[in-house]
């Protein structure tokens, strides 16, 4: 399964890219390299903190 969060909508959960680090654990100069996309690793982090940010979960399709 891979988790889908758009920056934007982590920034409106926590209010600032300063709120985001604080509550991950990381630097605004990490948050401010992400792009329109948040890392899968930080988004779950962010979803364990606050599991009603909008995001998307995608299936894994494997052939065979």
């Amino acid at each position: 399964m891979q988790i889908v969060m758009n920056t934007s909508d982590a920034i409106k959960a926590f209010k600032s890219k300063a709120g985001i680090a604080k509550a991950i654990g990381i630097t605004k100069q990490a948050v401010s390299q992400w792009g329109d996309v948040v890392p899968e690793s930080s988004a779950l982090k962010l979803l364990r903190v606050d599991p009603s940010i909008k995001h998307k979960q995608k299936d894994h399709k494997v052939n065979g």
